[in-house]
This record gives structure tokens, sequence and C-alpha cells, in this order.
């Protein structure tokens, strides 16, 4: 197995090997000096911060913290200005839960993936959570919109406007990582004060929050720590076509993997596509699911969303398979349909369909549904019903949203009008400070997967060059889920890199 480790320099010699990015003509000012473009939090009443329960779970205790914070973070405080609660959750370890040994301990703040995911609900100590308590209190960050934190829902979303898209719209707009970074820079006032810093651990999407960070708030940062979170195509206004291209490639890859360690399911996923071909008198809207929605063609495709790229996601799906059949040729068993549901979660957590593609939005034009048109960009290689008609094996999606599953999905049916105002909304504001990025001093270490599904680990590459003094371990002993296969081991390699504890080489 490839294991190196390759550091990115703010010396004369790493400066010569990074990429030149030339800001695109949109990002000048009207006097031809380059100009930053990125929309900063507008200052602000501290939170307004109260302390929840604190209790126990094996090896660790918990204190439950709410804060109340603008929902539009980037706007003039006022009187009338709406506000929402983030909830975050404080970990220590139990050897360390007294108040002396706590007050001694840093922060170091978690951002989860996503978007639109809250923090891991834990029952014991473990994995990263083990290694990292034992030198930090750790905040678990229910991000804006998720967990215990004000809730999106579908249906908090249509209460914006039952018939109006664009309100809905405007009001899902406020739930990005520029706003999650605002947010979190209010939560360390709150708690170490104006000049304190703390250490972050960013898991995948978490990772793009900290390179938000390190761009519009890096004075609060004491170290940063990446895992499968390198952002692709900083430098970019438009990355959503370019990266999800990029990700094809690796889905493809996964793809014939998944049919050389399981030879035999080609031929049933091929059966259960034909089922649904024909389905409902061969409409293309395949079958009914249990929650009420379709499980049509592309549908089932979709169903490689996590599996091809995570620990066990192949395992997994290969089993779905094994109970696809109620009876062979006439019938899909309700199993096989509701698991079919569960691989997606967006009947819980509709802000990762929604604003999905928004992640790659930095300052340019729409999404539009950038995903769709890489796919249809590949021709024959993921069109099932090719496949079906060459013999071919049926070719599943990765981590994208399509259009049809806001047809097909009965969680989102309601949400697709907002849905398609998001995909071509235009004035998005830039995400990334690449001026800042390229005078970092914070200290950033990242892992970065060679055969990363989610994250393409060749744009990786070139965002870690764009962020001076960051060091790089590049390995493909793990998948994107890195961090839940082997947190402890991965958290401290990367602190040790930051600390140069692990020195250069």
């Amino acid at each position: 197995r490839m294991f190196t480790s390759v550091s990115h320099l703010s010396s004369l010699r790493a400066a010569a090997l990074r990429p030149r990015f030339h800001l695109p003509a949109r990002f000048a000012s009207s006097s031809g000096r380059r100009a930053c473009g990125i929309v900063r939090a507008m200052a602000s009443p501290a939170a307004g911060h109260r302390v929840g329960d604190t209790f126990r779970v094996k090896g660790l205790e918990l204190t439950d913290h709410f804060f109340t914070l603008p929902l539009d973070q980037f706007a003039a405080a006022g009187p009338d200005a709406e506000t929402i609660e983030v909830f975050a959750r404080e970990v220590v370890s139990l050897d360390k839960a007294d108040e002396a040994k706590r007050a001694d301990l840093p922060y170091l703040l978690f951002l989860q993936g996503g978007p639109g995911f809250e923090a891991a609900r834990l029952t014991e100590t473990g994995g990263w959570v083990a290694a990292a308590t034992d030198q930090f209190r750790v905040l678990l960050l229910d991000q804006r919109g998720t967990g215990r934190s004000t809730r999106v829902s579908t249906a908090s979303v249509l209460r914006r406007g039952p018939n109006d898209p664009a309100a809905q719209a405007t009001y899902l707009s406020h739930f990005r990582a520029d706003a999650i970074v605002a947010d979190a820079e209010a939560i360390r006032t709150a708690l170490i004060g104006e000049n304190g810093k703390w250490s972050m651990l960013g898991q995948s999407f978490g990772g793009f929050c900290i390179t938000r960070y390190l761009g519009a708030s890096p004075g609060g940062i004491k170290e940063a720590f990446l895992t499968g979170g390198l952002p692709p195509l900083v430098h970019e206004p438009d990355a959503a076509p370019h990266a999800y291209r990029k990700l094809l490639d690796r889905v493809a890859a996964q793809n014939k993997k998944f049919y050389r360690r399981f030879p035999g399911d080609a031929e049933v996923v091929r059966s259960v596509a034909k089922f649904l071909a024909q389905a409902d008198g061969g409409s293309g809207r395949g079958v009914k699911t249990p929650s009420g929605g379709r499980l049509s063609l592309r549908g089932l495709q979709a169903l490689g969303f996590s599996a091809l790229g995570t620990a066990g996601g192949m395992e997994g799906l290969h089993y779905l398979f094994e109970k696809a059949w109620d009876v062979p040729g006439e019938s899909l068993s309700y199993a096989f349909l509701k698991g079919a549901e569960d691989v997606h979660a967006f009947d819980t957590n509709p802000i990762y369909a929604v604003l999905h593609e928004s992640i790659y939005c930095n300052g340019g034009e729409g999404s539009n549904w950038s995903a769709e048109a890489a796919l249809l960009e590949r021709g024959a290689e993921f069109d099932a019903a090719r496949a079906l008609a060459d013999g071919a094996p049926v070719f599943f999606t990765g981590e994208m949203v399509f259009p049809f599953m806001f047809d097909d999905i009965a969680a989102l049916v309601p949400l697709k009008p907002v849905a398609e105002v998001l995909a071509a909304k235009d004035d998005w504001p830039r995400l990334y400070d690449l001026h800042a990025l390229a005078t970092n001093v914070v200290p950033v270490a990242c892992a970065s997967y060679f055969e990363d599904m989610f994250v393409d680990f060749d744009l990786a590459q070139e965002t870690a060059a764009a962020i001076a003094g960051s060091r790089v371990w590049v390995t493909n002993e793990y998948m994107h889920s890195g961090v839940r296969e082997d947190g402890a081991r991965i958290l401290k390699k990367l602190m040790a890199m930051t600390r140069d504890e692990e020195v250069l080489r």
C-alpha cells in the first residue's frame, strides 16, 4: 500500500512548485486591481449563551451549550433581526472532568461532514474522540440547520412561503459554509474570548469549512486538521462542473472494483434494473417505495451514493442486493425497497439535497445541476438502459444530487421548486480568500486519500498547494471514511505534523 507524506512549505522552493492561480476577471475590481470579493460576517453583539445538561457516557462527560446567533450573519444587526439557535456539545474525558483539569484543556472544534448533518451522538469514548480528549475538550457542533440547532426540515422550509420558492431559497442560502464559520467564530468568542484560539478538526465538508475559516478568520485558529476535506478548485468561481467530471472518473473506477469483488452481482443488478425499466408499463417511474416515493432506474443507480466510497460500503451494497427479490422477476422485497430508501438521509437532512451543489459555488454562476450535466457528458458509461441493451454491467452513481430525486424521493418532492431556484442562483458570495490562503501562518495538516470517491485527490493537491505551510499525508490505506476507520491514528499523525513532532523530510 502506498504510504507517503508530502509537505507544502511556505518557502522559496514550495512557492516555485505552487500553481499560479489567476483570479478570473469577474473577481477584479473596477480599478483593475484584484478584489478579494469575500463577504465577512458583520460585527454583532456577543452570542447569547446558555449551558444545558451535563451527563456521562462510558469514559466521557458531555455538556450541552446553546448559542443565539443571527440567521443572516452578513447583514447589519438590529433589534428585529431574525435569530437562530446553534447547539454544540462539549466532550471531556472523565479523568479530566473536574473543574481544575478541565480549565487547563484547550478546545478542539470538530466540524462534521455534510453539508447538512449534525455531529455524532456519542455513547462511549473511542477512536479519534479518545485521542482528542487526551489533550482537548472537544466541541461537537451541530452546524446550523441540523440536530438540536434550529433545524431545517421540509416543513420549516415550506413555512417560509408555501408558494414562494424564491423566499425559501433566500432562507436556505443562510446555511452554507460561510455562515457556519461565522457561527463558529461567535461561539469561540463566547467560550474563550476574542483573543483565544482553538484547534480544529474537519471531516470532508468540515474541511471545506476550515478552508473558509483560514481565509475569513484565521486569527481564531491555533492549528487545523483536515481529513478528506480539501475543497477542489478554490481559485475557480464555477467549480461544480469540473469537480463532478473528476468525481465521475473516481466513481467509474469504484464501480469496476465492485464488480470485480462481486462478479455475480452484475447479473443481479441487471435483473433488478430490467424489472424497474419494465414496471408501470415501462413508464420509467419504476415501483412504489414504502414511503410513497418511487424507485426508478435512475434511483437504482443512485444506491452507490456512499456505498462505493466508504469502508464496508461495497459489502453493504452487495448484501442489499442479496435481498432484492420477494418473488424473483415478479416483485421486489419490502426489505430491499426499504433499504434502498435508507441509502439517503434526505428525509431527515434535506440541506444535504438542496444545498449540495452550492458547496462548489464560489462567486460565479449557478451550479445548474452540474452533476446531471457531467453524467450526461459521459454518454453510455452511466446509461443504465444502454447497459441493459448491451448486456453490460449497470454502473452506480456516487455522492451526487440529481433533478430526478425531487420527483422520486417522497420527502424531496415538496422541495423541487426551491431546488430549481437554488440550482439557478448566480449570486453566491465567494467562499475562499486566495490571498489569505497564500499567506497563511496557521499550522495545517491534511489527510488526503489517494482513492477518495468524494473529494478528488488531484484537485485536493492543488488546494493544498494553495495553502501556505500546509502539510499533506497522502495515503491509500483508507477510504473517505478514514476518520471512522482509524481516527485515533489519523488525528495523532496530523497533530504530529502540525507541531513538527514529525519532522519535514
